[in-house]
């Protein structure tokens, strides 16, 4: 019923050249970036941020405003050394909510926002 070789997020961003630049500066592969549109890529899945003012359908624009951006979604993210991503986030426009800390599925996890505002919980097993 679902083809998920097809699927993809989409979220809204002011500033597509900040936001670029946030994921680089993470070292995060940046597989496309054009004036209106940059995507971004975590191993299996892709982040497609687009411009808020280049949406061209009067339907999704109750999504483009800035005051929605992120409510109620995390994307968690397995990264390889979580203690490096506590300078690198704030230097690259990003935001960090938390300190890193035991979860109780017995990994370290860091909640941060992204320049847009968009919730990323970075997670590390430990050994």
């Amino acid at each position: 019923m679902f083809n998920s070789s097809n699927s993809f997020t989409v979220l809204y961003t002011t500033d597509v050249s900040r936001t670029a630049a946030f994921f680089e500066k993470l070292g995060v592969e940046v597989n496309q970036h054009e004036p209106d549109k940059v995507v971004v890529g975590f191993g299996s899945f892709d982040l497609h941020y687009i411009l808020n003012t280049a949406e061209p359908f009067d339907a999704y624009r109750y999504i483009t405003v800035p005051e929605a951006y992120g409510q109620g979604v995390v994307f968690y993210v397995e990264t390889t050394d979580i203690h490096q991503l506590i300078s690198i986030i704030p230097e690259a426009g990003g935001v960090l909510k938390s300190d890193v800390f035991k979860n109780k599925w017995d990994c370290l996890e860091l909640l941060t926002e992204d320049p847009n505002g968009y919730k990323f919980a970075f997670y590390q097993g430990i050994p």
